[in-house]
């Protein structure tokens, strides 16, 4: 389906999310972090006023959908630094949110900022609020985390829309980490887990069912290493060690909020169509409300110390727009031909 954007005609794709009840959730949740975690408790509560948090609506309930905007090939290759840009209203009202409530992780858009930079969106359309900010890094290498003014951003990101009401929500509380995971890759892949094995047992083909899950989480003590990224390379880069070198790390917080969607795999992929939707199954991006920090979230750095505290619901549906890596292929496919030719 094609749509039009306030700067660009795109591409809109949607697949439907399989959405357990809350309460099994909750309980799915609470298997896939206990391992990795030493406590850890969940349960439906009801939303908490989430402005306290920082953040421009009350809640995260209501209509909730999941946005998988744009994509790392827009970072990669220069030609697209200029003119991959999207506007937060219109990426909305495309997927059927129009004035609503939206929150995630992306880019900022470099003729607002003046350079490439790490975006935390958050922004409540029909209230005329908006609690974004960016993360950039400075010239000393340092980096610094501002307000963003702006409802345009660049590249790619991965986002949330929903009406931005209080309602009932799935509470998660972890503390003290034991295993290896972050603390969101523990709960995606223990989403799929525990996916896989009811499928086995009812047998079902694993692959036909996918959770979404949007929310918002704080870091209550302990440290975070996360990145920022710098300014663009004039020069294609290559994904990889390539893009993790450019990339500048740095350790952070505590008491960071942060702004996740996750997604236990995509529901389009088959056979038929190996790449699916060329969904991100992880993106999240944190701020504090007292310090100028904030970027990508990778991992804690204190497990002993290290304490979350989040509020996180499914979502039916998932969009993917402007998807830059099947226009990559189509665009390498057309190539090939004229070559052949």
């Amino acid at each position: 389906m094609g749509c039009s954007g306030s700067r660009n005609t795109y591409e809109i794709e949607k697949a439907s999310l399989y959405v357990p009840e809350l309460d099994q959730l909750a309980a799915m949740l609470k298997e896939s972090l206990r391992g990795n975690f030493e406590t850890v408790e969940t349960k439906v509560v009801e939303c908490p006023d989430l402005t306290k948090w920082g953040l421009a609506a009350p809640g995260i309930c209501g209509n909730q959908r999941i946005i998988d905007i744009g994509g790392v090939p827009n970072l990669l290759d220069p030609k697209y630094h200029g003119t991959a840009f999207f506007s937060i209203p219109q990426i909305a009202e495309d997927v059927g949110m129009k004035g609503g409530y939206v929150y995630g992780a992306g880019a900022a858009s470099s003729k607002v900022v003046g350079v490439n930079a790490e975006l935390m969106p958050s922004e409540h359309i029909s209230e005329k609020c908006r609690c974004s900010r960016y993360s950039k890094v400075l010239e000393d290498g340092s980096h610094t985390m501002e307000k963003y003014n702006s409802n345009e951003f660049g590249l790619l990101a991965n986002l949330i829309a929903c009406d931005g009401k209080k309602g009932k929500v799935i509470e998660v509380r972890a503390k003290k980490r034991v295993g290896q995971d972050n603390f969101v890759t523990c709960m995606r892949t223990g989403l799929a887990k525990g996916l896989q094995e009811e499928d086995e047992k009812n047998e079902k083909r694993f692959g036909t069912r996918q959770i979404g899950v949007g929310g918002v989480f704080k870091v209550k003590s302990g440290k975070v290493r996360g990145h920022v990224m710098p300014d663009f390379k004039p020069t294609v880069m290559v994904d990889g060690p390539e893009v993790e070198e450019w990339l500048h790390f740095y350790e952070m917080g505590p008491d960071l909020t942060c702004l996740s969607v996750f997604l236990t795999g995509d529901p389009t992929i088959a056979p038929s169509n190996p790449n699916g939707l060329d969904l991100r199954l992880e993106h999240t991006h944190f701020f504090s409300q007292k310090t100028n920090e904030g970027g990508h979230y990778h991992f804690d750095t204190t497990p002993d110390d290290v304490e979350y505290v989040g509020y996180f619901l499914p979502a039916p549906n998932v969009y993917r727009v402007a998807n830059a890596f099947k226009r990559e292929r189509i665009l390498a496919e057309k190539k090939r031909r004229e070559e052949k030719d």
